[in-house]
Formats: structure tokens, C-alpha cells, sequence
């Protein structure tokens, strides 16, 4: 496209955009700015002329230019009039602003998918990669940015082409953040490589694996000490915001018992208080609605009447399979959040029903007059929101700690080694209650 803009770096620029029912200047500037914050797009770089780049979207000129615009306004692009002009890429100052586009729970999800590939191909390449590929992968080790290729080159070595794409696809997520910080020595990397010469595969998956998680772990230290997650509020704050929504949903169930629904059209009346909850709550909620319960309706034995979030912005309501003899059925009956008796606070858990992130569910269990168990009202948190809001509540308390559900399933923490999702043990008597019902503060050992 012009020199710089390389074609690793416009194959994940110009990837089919999704949400495209709305909002695409929003999206392409979107792309944009991530890949020109991740480095993907060299600072000074004239971008493409707006007709070209506007063709490589599938938009018009129009849309390209209210993107660009956008990018303007954040100052990382500027344009400059007669010859010679055009609009350049102006990369921001600070080289751990591109970090702050990630959460902790996403740079742990990227980390273990890093893991996986990784691991697998370095498994494959100890038993494919021939002299002449081996000889390569020493070579890089002796170059200034073996980092950038070195896990490209052993996927390529594992004869993957399909590994080899998807580890180029992950280095280009990255962008340059592998480089910031104190990067350890290339102990690892040598060994990784030695494990592929003396066709040691398990010795070489194994090694992958520890080089994934003190990459990643390097970068969760990073991002806890970000500036954004320096200043915050208080727990008690965002527990004061989630009592607020069970109230609501309190509220949306009382109104959905009242209308005595017998079909799908019944639920229709509801969708402005649903619509309204998500409005209110933009930086925790991600989705919301009522979930009937079977039988209920005459014309849906499971209905979910669910609105959520889509990825311009807009809220757009949740189609999923309900028929029971599909093999994508989505059976929410056997969910925990539904199976309550009580408010309660389920998760998290992999959402792969709508958003496929990672999630909590608030959900109050809905009765009519006669006690008859009517449904759901419920909504749904991304973990990666609520953890910018309690992150900096956690790093400022005296030792390392994680936020865990009443199971012990880690919210958010403290801790770079101590990852969203694990379950932790500890002594008895040493977590304390945190002011979200049912959750705990749990403190936890450096590198537990």
C-alpha cells in the first residue's frame, strides 16, 4: 500500500470489519488507531490516498474521511494540504499508551492462546524443521529483534502453515509490546531453540510455554502499573453501581410478572426499561434482559427476550438456538445463573453464547402472584470493565490481592501471577469480605 505499511500489518488493518450495521466510521478509526498505537504503522507513514484506503474498507470516501477525522481529533493522525500531502501517522508519545487498550483478564487470554500455538509448534518443529531451518532459528537469536520473529520462524519450521498464520496474526495483536520493559535474558529462547535441534518435543513444548508466560507475565506487571490504573475509585463505590442494577432488575421483573405474558409479543412493553438499564450503565453492562421460563409462552417454550451491546455500540437483540434438537442449543436452563434462588452474582465465565468474553451475570429470579416460577431478569458484566473499575482499589491496599467469588474463582488481582479465572485455597480465616455480596478479598503470595 506505501512503504512501511507492510502486508502483515494491512491483512490485520483492513480484516473484514464486523458491527457493520452502524457506526463504521467509528470502527475503521478503531482499527486504525490500534494498529498505529500497537506500531503496526510506522509514525511518520503517509496512509494510502482516501480513495485507495477507502476501496480496501468497502466504503465510500465519505466514511473513510469522517474515520479519519476521528483520528484526528485523538491526534494520531495529522494532514497536511498540496504536494507532498496527505494524512501521516502521529504515534503517541508515550510507548505504554498501546498497552492500555488491554485489560488484565484480555493480556492473560492473549497469553494463553500465545501458549498454545506456540507450544504446539515448537512440539512439531522438533520433529520437522530440517538443518537449513534450525540453522535459522540460531540466527535470530543473534539479532536485535529475534523477539519479533523467532516464534514466527519456529511455527514456519513446524511445516504449519495454518500455525504459521495464526502466530503472525498474534505478533501482529502485539505489535511492539513484547519490547517494553525490562525484557529477561535469552535463556529461554536459546533453550527453545536447542530443544528444536536435539528433536526433544516435549522439551521444546515445554520451553514454549514458560517463554509465553514470562512474556505475558512481564506485561500484566506493566499494565497494573499503567497510569490509568493508578487513581480509581473505592470498592465500596462499584458496589454501591451493582446494588443499583439488582434494583433495576428487581424492577424489570416486577413489571414482567405483572404482565401476565402468554406470548413473545407480551415481552415487547418491557424493552424500553432494558434498553434504558444498558443506557444508564455503559461502563459496566453489556447486555440485559428477562429469560422465560419453559413453557411459559405459547408461541416459544424458551425465550430470551435479551438485549446487548453489539460491536459499534449499538444495542441489538440476542439471537440464540433454542431449539432442543439443534446442536448449537443453548440450554439456559442449566446455567447457574439462571438456577437461583436469590439475587446473586454468577461467574465469571466464558460467555459463548453472546459475547464469548468473559463474563458475570447478575440475576434476581422472577415470581408471579401465585409464586409460579415466571424467569430471569438479568444482566451481563464483562470482567474486562469491571476490572478497570476495581483494579486500582486492589493496588492500593498494603499486599497483593485478588477479588474472588465465594467459590474462590479470581475476579481481578493484584498479583500478575495470579489469573482471572483460577481458583485459589487459602488459610482459613485470612480473606475478608468485600463490600460486593458474596465476594471476598483474598491475599495472595508474590508469584503465588
Amino acid at each position: 500500500m506505501s512503504r512501511g505499511f507492510t502486508t502483515a500489518a494491512a491483512r490485520t488493518v483492513l480484516a473484514p470489519l464486523e458491527g457493520s450495521s452502524g457506526g463504521l466510521p467509528e470502527l475503521i478509526a478503531r482499527r486504525l488507531g490500534d494498529a498505529i498505537r500497537l506500531g503496526l504503522i510506522a509514525d511518520g507513514e503517509r496512509l494510502p490516498a482516501e480513495s485507495e484506503l477507502a476501496a480496501r474498507f468497502g466504503v465510500s470516501p465519505v466514511t473513510l474521511r469522517e474515520a479519519l477525522t476521528l483520528l484526528r481529533e485523538q491526534g494520531l493522525v495529522t494532514t497536511r494540504r498540496g504536494r507532498g500531502g496527505g494524512s501521516f501517522v502521529h504515534a503517541p508519545a508515550d510507548a505504554h499508551e498501546p498497552l492500555r487498550r488491554f485489560s488484565v483478564s484480555e493480556l492473560r487470554d492473549l497469553g494463553d492462546q500465545r501458549a498454545a500455538i506456540l507450544s504446539a509448534a515448537a512440539g512439531l518443529a522438533a520433529q520437522r524443521a530440517d538443518p537449513e531451518e534450525i540453522r535459522h532459528l540460531r540466527e535470530l537469536l543473534e539479532r536485535r529483534r529475534a523477539d519479533a520473529e523467532l516464534a514466527i520462524a519456529v511455527a514456519a519450521a513446524a511445516q504449519s502453515p495454518r500455525l504459521t498464520h495464526e502466530e503472525a496474526r498474534l505478533r501482529s495483536e502485539l505489535g511492539d509490546l513484547l519490547r517494553l520493559g525490562d525484557v529477561e535474558d535469552d535463556a529461554l529462547p536459546r533453550a527453545l531453540v536447542e530443544a528444536i535441534a536435539k528433536r526433544r518435543p516435549a522439551r521444546a513444548r515445554e520451553v514454549a510455554a514458560r517463554l509465553v508466560a514470562a512474556e505475558t507475565e512481564r506485561l500484566i506487571a506493566l499494565r497494573l502499573a499503567a497510569p490509568d490504573l493508578s487513581e480509581g475509585e473505592p470498592l465500596e463505590v462499584v458496589a454501591r453501581e451493582l446494588d443499583v442494577v439488582f434494583a433495576a432488575l428487581g424492577d424489570l421483573g416486577a413489571r414482567f410478572a405483572e404482565l401476565e405474558a402468554a406470548r413473545r409479543d407480551d415481552l415487547e412493553p418491557l424493552r424500553p426499561a432494558i434498553l434504558a438499564l444498558l443506557a444508564d450503565h455503559p461502563d459496566l453492562l453489556t447486555g440485559a434482559g428477562i429469560v422465560t421460563a419453559p413453557g411459559l409462552l405459547a408461541d416459544a417454550p424458551r425465550w430470551l427476550e435479551w438485549w446487548w451491546l453489539g460491536p459499534a455500540g449499538a444495542a441489538e437483540a440476542l439471537r440464540v438456538n433454542l431449539d432442543p434438537g439443534a446442536p448449537d442449543f443453548y440450554d439456559y436452563t442449566a446455567t447457574a445463573w439462571y438456577a437461583t434462588d436469590e439475587p446473586r452474582l454468577a461467574g465469571p465465565y466464558v460467555d459463548y453464547a453472546c459475547t464469548n468474553q468473559y463474563a458475570i451475570t447478575m440475576a434476581v429470579p422472577v415470581h408471579g402472584p401465585d409464586g409460579a416460577f415466571l424467569g430471569v431478569a438479568a444482566a451481563d458484566v464483562l470482567l474486562s470493565r469491571l476490572e478497570r473499575r476495581v483494579a486500582p482499589a486492589l493496588a492500593a491496599l498494603a499486599v497483593p490481592v485478588a477479588l474472588t467469588n465465594a467459590d474462590g474463582r479470581v475476579i481481578a488481582s493484584s498479583e500478575p501471577s495470579v489469573a482471572a479465572g483460577r481458583r485459589l485455597r487459602w488459610r482459613r480465616g485470612a480473606e475478608r469480605a468485600a463490600p460486593v455480596r458474596d465476594w471476598l478479598l483474598v491475599p495472595v503470595p508474590s508469584q503465588a
